[in-house]
């Protein structure tokens, strides 16, 4: 494995500028945060107690499930519908549905949903219940709703699964098995990527058209990991962590594109009001930028900017900063693309075949050859 420094050149590469759109003072709370992002620029957003829709300027609040009182969403696609979650007052399991149209459908599964493609597929985690028999996955099984039938994406049923990405292709990745590891299921066949050298724990995070994964690889998965980057052809690579003090990375979205974002720190508070040491980054271009320095004069509104959750084909950027003591949601938009110096520490770039980090709590166990299991609402 080579290690290649990005600071042998020291020429300036072509980066956006961006305006940000303070989303949280739109929904009325002290803290929010932006999960993901579509082609329009809609938004889902979350708050201590309420879930937004976010379109044209314009904030919809998102109702629960009949009977339930707590929701938060995870997922936005191209055609508007959002993927969440909501819970009743006495009923502690997550019912999964899918708001389009100013309205909630239960699609009949408990389980947490993390992400919803063009065609409307949703993957997640579930222990079972709903349309499963309770408990009947008492170790984590990654599902994957399409057309009305849930398939469990597990190649057995000892180890967790969680999916935590699918892209338009149908292919899915996430974090399985006993020892952690990221995986990429692509039509039934579960790939493990592996972890950086010297790691033993990664995480899949989320996938784009072409196949490439994000996510991130740490020695325990706290306080230690480290962005990366996958692809078929490069395998894994190491995507490094803003700064020389920083102690973890993770990039938790990526678009057609190729760009990537997430966030560097030192602590792992990730909603601390005051930011507490997180920075929000983008990779583009194969260089690691820290959004902040990326804000257009006169349009930074008191944020720093400490996590980004997702990054669209437009380059339209959401997630969460710090502002005057408050926590709230963002959105980056580009204004310009200008001359920026690359950052003046290296950023090492290992290339190898494997890749990985964590998310969700489901537990585990170890090995059972179940094929899938599908069950139709």
């Amino acid at each position: 494995m080579t290690a290649i420094s990005l600071t042998a050149s020291k020429s300036a590469l072509a980066a956006s500028l961006y305006s940000v759109t303070d989303l949280g003072s739109l929904t009325g709370k002290a803290y929010s945060y932006a999960t993901d992002i579509n082609d329009s620029g809609e938004v889902a957003i979350n708050s201590l107690d309420s879930s937004f829709f976010y379109s044209n300027g314009s904030l919809k609040k998102i109702s629960p499930l009949p009977g339930d009182n707590v929701l938060a969403v995870s997922g936005i696609n191209n055609l508007g519908q959002v993927v969440g979650n909501s819970i009743g007052k006495t009923d502690s399991d997550n019912n999964v549905f899918i708001y389009s149209g100013g309205t909630t459908q239960n699609i009949g599964l408990k389980g947490i949903p993390y992400a919803i493609n063009d065609s409307g597929e949703v993957v997640g985690g579930t222990t079972g219940g709903g349309i499963f028999p309770k408990l009947a996955f008492p170790y984590g099984a990654a599902f994957l709703y399409s057309n009305g039938t849930t398939t469990i994406i597990n190649n057995n049923l000892k180890e967790n699964y969680v999916a935590y990405g699918i892209n338009n292709q149908s292919q899915v990745v996430g974090i399985f098995g006993s020892s952690s590891r990221a995986f990429l299921s692509d039509n039934g066949i579960i790939t493990n990527l592996g972890t950086l050298p010297g790691d033993r724990y990664s995480q899949a995070n989320d996938v784009n058209d072409s196949g490439q994964v994000v996510g991130s690889s740490g020695l325990t998965g706290v306080n230690d990991t480290r962005a990366f980057l996958y692809s078929s052809s490069t395998g894994l690579e190491d995507l490094g962590r803003l700064r020389p003090t920083d102690l973890f990375s993770s990039s938790l979205g990526i678009n057609n594109l190729g760009q990537v974002v997430g966030f560097s720190g030192t602590n792992n508070n990730f909603f601390a009001a005051d930011g507490n040491g997180l920075r929000a980054f983008l990779y583009s271009d194969n260089t690691l930028y820290d959004l902040n320095d990326l804000i257009a004069p006169g349009s930074d509104a008191g944020f720093t900017l400490t996590a980004a959750s997702a990054i669209n084909n437009n380059g339209q950027i959401v997630g969460r900063g710090a502002v005057n003591g408050e926590l709230h949601a963002f959105l980056l938009t580009p204004t310009s693309s200008v001359s920026v110096a690359e950052p003046t520490s290296g950023v090492p770039i290992l290339s190898f075949g494997a890749v990985v980090i964590l998310f969700a709590t489901f537990k585990r166990r170890p090995y059972s050859s179940n094929a899938a299991i599908q069950q139709t609402t």
